[in-house]
């Protein structure tokens, strides 16, 4: 090792070795002077270029981990500062080495594979084939110009993290980033002599180099920390996540505003741009007399003049113009306050792209970044400009204090400010800071209670997004009848709920709706696993047209009766370093799908899911103890025919090609509630409250005498099915209940 060369002693693992550089003008540049001093569990690292620019590592070591701040000062002149690096040598797990491998989120994004193996070429062959850009769903896989060697490097704001690791061993090492204003990190990895060498990019999104004045100083902060589970996909990025949480700033994300009520958005379930004021109002009107967790309504795509492609911000450049008046002829502000008065809050979709024939693209072309790479049809705007910020700013005036939007969803959006090509025209700035100014631009105009959701390209759980974003989706659209896009979106959101920051961060895996185009097995498919991963944030459709006795529409109702998105997700019997196990079959939350309460006596302990991804049956095992819970016996009640059965030791359920099951666990006692078709909130001792009025249907483990409603002795019938007793009656909204049982 150099003499330069900062050494780490890092618990069990052999002491690392780190090594700084900085690249300008494309070479690289490594300190002529060094000076460390340590204090305790404090180092301080001064680094020297021959070029006059400075570097100082301030790090704080903790019993498993450090924590760094990396300040980077220019010399007295102009600089272009392509990257700051880092190589960080001798890590070993002490096992075979050729078993060594890296995981990042990444990985399943783009190559459809969770772990890599360290020397492995991701550039070459059938696994960097080219799959092309989807325009309408958003980016699929290996699309132009993601597979690089660079890990991290893609456009999809993945969870800043990477684990280094071995097959043979359950320690590995963490990096993260703790703060994404200016840098954002990418890596490289190989191996020297048996030990793997991890070298850290401290880079810009959207330039090629940052032009940085005279004595300019630049700060990067990240961890480096051991995981003694690194065979436990949901316990990888924990420590580092401990730490990360101290670093975020105040989150729109952690808030409530997606978690307990849902957005029915104009776009899926086959209506895409066919859309007018009346019949959204229609819908919303549908809604709140029946599926009363709805409390936005979105415009999506489609109230532009110019489309297709998508097209939003690009729009108010046209004046009243841009807008489609056949479907809505007294504009969007009448729409919008239409909505308010039926006591909705209205939304509205706003792509990031423009496509090329309309005006604002024809008029002003030098506005735009050159993204023909990715997309031909399309160009974002360029926000490095003064000129183009200046109409963005009217553009959001438009939307939101013109036409009284109040929630928006931003598709297409992140381009300009998350790519890692040469986009953006002046280089003062990075992506990230730009990505900073256009998204407080928004907030600056939307109410504090309103939600913002990212759409494409498509996020992979980067909690630093959600200091403004409310909710992000992190997969393609799934209603359109292509089984591999379910496939999909569920392996990269395996990748997404196992970093566990969903209390930070919204996950929303699609809209719900009653799938038309998917077949009844595919549809039941969706919507468990909708259910099961806390994502059902969006709900779509022309549910008001459908038939009152479809049995997809009683099913919907009672999926999106208790939404608790952003509920801790768990798998079990899941081993992501196995190729042959893509995605856990088993799925499980700690609490009924009908209530927020979890732990709570007379109710489901836990709601698991069953799935089956392949074209042929399958088998799935699974006992209490991998539900974390204790042997005993317990009821196994099915939410859909509210079928029980006992779960005592080892359970075995046989489920068809794309079948699933979604299951309740209670404990095998009298006086259990085991399932309900509306919420459910325990208010104390045997008192329950029911805040949606309606149809309401109760599994029981035993029979019921009587029901009090708010105090008052109401009608009830209760069939016995089996060992089971379905409990049948009509709740108002806000109902004060009590069973007697005796």
């Amino acid at each position: 090792m150099s003499s330069k060369d900062l050494s780490l002693p890092l618990h069990s693992l052999p002491e690392l070795f780190l090594s700084p550089f900085m690249v300008s003008e494309g070479q690289r540049c490594y300190p002529v002077e060094c000076l460390i001093r340590r204090n305790g569990k404090q180092i301080q690292a001064t680094y020297k270029y021959g070029n006059g620019c400075q570097d100082d590592f301030y790090l704080i070591e903790d019993e498993k981990h450090y924590c760094c701040k990396r300040y980077f000062k220019n010399a007295d002149k102009a600089l272009k500062l392509n990257e700051l690096g880092l190589e960080i040598k001798n890590i070993s797990f002490a096992a075979d080495a050729a078993k060594d491998y890296f995981y990042h989120n990444e990985n399943p994004r783009i190559y459809e594979k969770m772990c890599f193996p360290i020397d492995f070429d991701r550039c070459q062959g059938e696994i960097a084939k080219d799959s092309g850009f989807d325009a309408v769903a958003g980016n699929r896989w290996a699309d132009p110009g993601v597979v690089h060697e660079r890990i991290g490097r893609s456009p999809y704001q993945p969870f800043p993290a990477i684990l280094l690791s071995n097959f043979d061993s359950k320690l590995g090492l963490v990096h993260g980033t703790l703060c994404q204003k200016l840098f954002y990190h990418s890596y490289l990895v190989g191996h020297q002599n048996n030990k793997i060498t991890l070298t850290l990019y401290s880079g810009f999104k959207a330039i090629d180099a940052l032009h940085c004045q005279p004595n300019k100083i630049l700060l990067d902060q990240w961890y480096l920390g051991l995981c003694e589970q690194a065979d436990n996909l949901e316990k990888i990025f924990e420590p580092y996540s401990a730490v990360l949480r101290q670093h975020l700033p105040p989150l729109f994300g952690a808030s409530d505003i997606n978690r307990h009520s849902m957005v029915w958005g104009s776009w899926n379930d086959g209506i895409l741009r066919k859309i007018s004021d009346s019949m959204i109002l229609k819908e919303a009107a549908y809604l709140k007399e029946n599926f009363p967790m709805v409390k936005w309504i979105q415009v999506d795509d489609g109230y532009a003049v110019h489309t297709p492609p998508a097209h939003g911000l690009g729009m108010p450049y046209e004046g009243e113009a841009g807008l489609d008046k056949n479907k809505f002829p007294t504009g969007l502000r009448d729409y919008a306050d239409r909505l308010r008065q039926l006591g909705m809050r209205p939304a509205v979709w706003i792509g990031g792209f423009c496509p090329k024939h309309t005006p604002i693209y024809q008029e002003r072309p030098e506005w735009f970044i050159d993204y023909d790479y990715r997309v031909k049809a399309s160009a974002p705007l360029d926000v490095s400009q003064s000129e183009v910020r200046q109409y963005i700013e009217k553009a959001l005036d438009y939307f939101f204090r013109e036409c009284g939007f109040e929630g928006m969803k931003h598709d297409f959006w992140s381009y300009a400010f998350e790519d890692s090509h040469d986009l953006l025209k002046n280089k003062e700035a990075s992506g990230y800071e730009w990505r900073r100014w256009w998204l407080q631009e928004i907030r600056k105009r939307l109410p504090d209670d309103a939600y913002l959701q990212t759409g494409c390209d498509i996020v992979m759980g980067n909690p630093f997004l959600a200091e403004y974003f409310t909710n992000y989706r992190y997969g393609i659209d799934i209603g359109g009848g292509n089984w591999d896009y379910v496939k999909t979106n569920f392996l990269w959101g395996v990748a997404c709920f196992a970093t566990h920051c969903n209390d930070l961060f919204v996950p929303n895996s699609d809209s719900v709706g009653l799938f038309p185009d998917l077949n009844d097995t595919d549809a039941m498919f969706c919507l468990n696993y909708c259910l099961i991963t806390g994502s059902m944030v969006e709900i779509a459709g022309k549910l008001s047209e459908a038939d009152p006795g479809l049995p997809r529409l009683k099913n919907l109702r009672k999926a999106t009766c208790c939404p608790n998105n952003g509920q801790e997700v768990f798998f079990a019997r899941y081993n992501y370093r196995d190729e042959q196990q893509k995605v856990p079959q088993i799925i499980y939350v700690k609490s009924p799908h009908f209530s927020l309460a979890e732990g709570t006596e007379g109710l489901p302990l836990r709601t698991l899911a069953l799935f089956n991804l392949e074209e042929e049956k399958t088998l799935v095992k699974f006992n209490a103890r991998d539900l974390g819970l204790e042997e005993d016996e317990y009821l196994l009640t099915d939410v859909w025919s509210a079928e029980s059965s006992l779960l005592q030791g080892e359970c075995e359920i046989e489920l068809q090609p794309h079948g699933s099951r979604l299951l309740a666990i209670s404990k095998n006692e009298p006086e259990q509630i085991l399932d309900a078709n509306l919420k459910i909130e325990k208010s104390g001792g045997q008192g329950l409250q029911m805040p949606w009025g309606g149809e309401a249907e109760l599994v029981l483990s035993s029979e019921v005498k009587g029901l009090l409603c708010n105090g008052k002795t109401i009608a009830f019938s209760s069939q016995q099915q089996k060992s089971n007793y379905l409990l049948k009656f009509t709740a108002p909204p806000n109902a004060d209940l009590r069973l007697l049982w005796h």
